[in-house]
């Protein structure tokens, strides 16, 4: 077999910390866990590459989106705010290249699947679990007290418990090694504890 691909993915409603523990990470890791860039389509991107929030992404058109999606240049993708998400192959390659570890950040539990059937890829997922009442303060902090834009993503919040609401419900598990409230831990003490258990996983996979 070849060597194993390693993800991190942090999964979480909307301002549970995955922005700030990957940061966190990334420095813990000196540079090994790094964030990864999802193909973002929107529908101007002249007016989107404004935005901060989307200098985390690969900003492409939509008529770009799709013919990825029909060369199967994505792993995953995903329609998320109105706009199209993918994990594309080509990105992911070049951080294994360098020895890195990607670190994909989600939403719902149903984009999960895919990564738990690729035989040579080895995805460790973490389930970041945070209370409305903070979550509303820190969307309306990161994004300039846009109360549109927060109720959209309160919105999504909303959603993403329901869906985890509906997985427990059925007795099924979420797609999930490790869940942690991110009410009950600071930041720095969370982002030890992923990094201590990802590299534990590594190691018992090796074994």
């Amino acid at each position: 077999m070849d060597d194993p691909k390693k993800i991190l993915i942090l999964s979480g409603t909307p301002a549970s910390g995955k922005d700030t523990l990957t940061a966190m990470l990334e420095k813990m890791s000196c540079g090994k866990y790094v964030l990864f860039k999802k193909h973002k389509m929107v529908t101007n991107i002249i007016d989107a590459v404004q935005d901060p929030r989307n200098m985390a992404y690969h900003l492409v058109d939509e008529a770009t989106f799709h013919q990825m999606i029909v060369e199967k240049q994505f792993l995953q993708y995903h329609s998320r705010y109105g706009n199209g998400y993918g994990i594309a192959w080509g990105t992911l390659e070049k951080h294994w290249q360098a020895e890195q570890v990607p670190v994909l950040h989600n939403g719902k539990q149903e984009n999960l699947p895919v990564f738990f059937r690729e035989k040579n890829i080895w995805a460790f997922s973490v389930l970041l679990i945070a209370n409305q009442g903070d979550t509303k303060d820190r969307i309306l902090t990161r994004n300039g007290g846009d109360e549109t834009d927060a109720e959209k993503r309160l919105r999504a919040y909303g959603a993403e418990r329901e869906e985890l609401a509906v997985i427990i419900e059925n007795g099924e598990s979420p797609y999930c090694h490790l869940a942690i409230n991110t009410d009950w831990l600071e930041p720095p003490m969370t982002a030890s504890i992923i990094y201590s258990a990802t590299e534990e996983f590594w190691t018992a996979r090796k074994s």
